[in-house]
């Protein structure tokens, strides 16, 4: 609640920046009494308070601070300033335009201003005494001078409150439903013509209602009241991890997904997915009732044909632990093609296992590959809880990620290979650290630009990944090619599904970055992705890409499990093999040499 009660001091302080904070409703009594107004009442100011037949009314409460405070206010008292000014000065400042200093409260502030005899710059300072009663500004509220029973009339309402304390709750709660509450007042009436008014017993039963109002509306309690900016939800709740949220959604503002009555809205500025309200007068407001935003309706807001959103028009599944190699992704594994891919994995490794163990050494007379299996696991992990990990890791950093057997054999198989495998593990490396980024802090501004596809950065770096691996594709092609007429007759040749499938995945890739972002309209950071925008506007003046997206992403996973189910049966088996062999043959070679 610290973040709450701090929102809510800053929306009702005065800073010299900002006039409509100067200009808030809620008044903070103690620094007002050692103000150099403090000693005056309410009504010297606000002389028409009194006659007014609503107050606040609504329609005053959408106009900006200046169509109420002129400079006649200050001049009834300060009438030499108007002199003053005509003869070019203004305190210790030479005026060279009177004009500019028409309105006072554009520097100073009529609630919180020094007296500037002790500090001209109008800084408020609590540790220096204004004044011999300033000892009211330490003590509790109650010991503060007794008000007038008019100007305390004013304060029931104005007076900062502590929005932790309950009261301080009602009482900000009961100002705001002075106009928006549905109790049939003049003034909520007035408002009704323009917004739903809310059932306050209603309200109650929100999962918002133990909190102040001006938490999650902190601008409300001041002029321009229509041109209030939305809440930031993330002031208190942490944001969704990329198991919830997805990097597809990083343009969607809390609001469209969770908010009830609203129908989500693209601002053609920003790119994000904002949401206005509806607009039902006459109903009651369902707004602050909220939805949970992860069941299929709800997605429905947004993913339908035709939307205005650039949302996909079919619900795709998430991205599962078949995209890892690739994207940002979670280990989850709950659709049809994921599951597929992964049993026939399964099978082909399990084949491939039994297989290469159904043979025994010279001196062995176990042949039983299952009970290989299990000394072979026995094995890997008395490895792994032993120094010899070091060695382990040795062989991976060297032969398996720097692929140095591979280089000293031929440096240009080497180059190649590595414009294949290199992109993969950068991809996989850099969607694992974005995704434990947004699981383990999430308040992480830096995890969440890994994961957005429209950073500058991530954006770069993908496209570049993805023209590496199209240009290693295309040079094993050609090499093979090469080496066709001179091959060995017997041996098996070069693996042209699999490269295919790469390839093909990589293409549609491509095409799919280009779809998203002329669907989403261009946002800002995309044109850093140098293919995947040239693609996009390609699809400038077309429609329907929202209807089309779905059914081009599901090309690109199928093929993706095409290949992760092709794998154990293809040449390309030594992705998975290679490790492993060459952790063991580390260790033996250590072996050997210790004897």
């Amino acid at each position: 609640m610290k973040t709450i009660t701090t929102v809510v001091l800053v929306l009702a302080s005065v800073t010299l920046s900002a006039p409509e904070a100067r200009a808030s409703w809620l008044i903070d009594a103690k620094k007002f009494h050692i103000s150099a107004h403090g000693q005056m009442s309410c009504q010297d100011c606000h002389e028409d308070i009194a006659q007014r037949d609503i107050h606040p009314n609504p329609s005053d409460v959408t106009k900006n601070w200046r169509d109420f405070f002129g400079m006649e206010q200050c001049l009834s008292c300060h009438d030499e300033i108007l002199e003053r000014l005509d003869q070019g000065s203004h305190g210790a400042i030479r005026v060279e335009e009177p004009k500019k200093y028409q309105h006072c409260l554009q520097c100073h502030s009529s609630h919180y201003q020094p007296r500037l005899g002790e500090n001209r710059m109008g800084r408020f300072d609590p540790t220096k005494p204004r004044h011999q009663q300033c000892g009211a500004c330490h003590e509790p509220r109650s010991a503060l001078p007794s008000l007038s029973p008019e100007d305390e009339a004013c304060m029931n309402c104005h007076r900062l409150v502590d929005p932790d304390d309950p009261r301080g709750r009602e009482r900000i709660a009961g100002l705001c439903l002075h106009c928006h509450g549905q109790t049939v007042t003049e003034a909520q009436e007035i408002t009704e013509k323009a917004v739903p008014l809310i059932n306050g017993k209603d309200y109650e039963l929100t999962p918002h209602a133990g909190i102040a109002c001006t938490a999650c509306h902190p601008q409300s309690a001041q002029f321009n009241h229509v041109g209030q900016g939305l809440g930031d939800c993330r002031q208190c709740h942490p944001s969704h991890d990329e198991k919830v949220a997805h990097d597809a959604h990083t343009l969607v503002t809390c609001g469209a997904c969770h908010l009830k009555g609203i129908k989500p809205v693209r601002d053609p500025e920003s790119k994000l997915v904002l949401w206005e309200r509806e607009r039902r007068l006459g109903e009651p407001s369902r707004i602050h009732e909220m939805i949970r935003g992860d069941d299929e309706a709800a997605c429905k807001r947004c993913h339908f044909k035709g939307n205005q959103v650039g949302a996909v028009s079919m619900i795709l599944p998430r991205k599962s632990i078949l995209c890892m190699p690739c994207h940002a992704a979670t280990f989850s594994v709950g659709d049809t093609i994921t599951m597929l891919a992964l049993i026939v994995f399964l099978a082909g490794l399990v084949m491939g296992l039994s297989v290469a163990l159904s043979g025994s050494l010279p001196g062995e007379r176990e042949v039983n590959p299952f009970n290989k299996i299990i000394k072979l696991l026995g094995k890997v992990i008395s490895t792994f809880f032993s120094w010899k990990i070091l060695l382990i890791v040795k062989a991976m950093v060297l032969d398996v990620l720097l692929q140095r057997r591979l280089y000293r054999q031929s440096r240009k198989r080497w180059f190649i290979h590595s414009l294949i495998f290199i992109p993969f593990v950068f991809r996989f490396s850099w969607g694992l650290v974005a995704l434990t980024a947004s699981l383990w802090k999430p308040e992480w501004s830096w995890g969440w630009a890994m994961l957005d596809k429209n950073d500058p950065a991530s954006a770069f770096l993908f496209d570049l990944t993805g023209i590496m691996v199209i240009g290693g594709v295309i040079l094993a092609f050609i090499r093979g090619v090469l080496k066709q007429s001179g091959q060995v007759l017997g041996l098996p040749g070069q693996d042209r599904l699999a490269l295919s499938l790469v390839a093909g995945i990589v293409v549609i890739g491509f095409i799919l970055e280009g779809i998203r972002i002329a669907m989403t309209g261009w946002p800002a950071g995309a044109e850093y992705a140098g293919i995947g925008f040239g693609i996009s506007m390609l699809f400038s003046d077309l429609t329907g890409l929202t209807e089309v997206y779905g059914y081009i992403w599901y090309v690109h996973a199928i093929l993706t499990g095409a290949f992760i189910a092709y794998l154990p049966f293809s040449r390309l088996l030594h992705i998975i093999m290679a490790p492993v062999v060459l952790a063991m043959n580390e260790i033996s070679r250590h072996d050997r040499r210790a004897k």
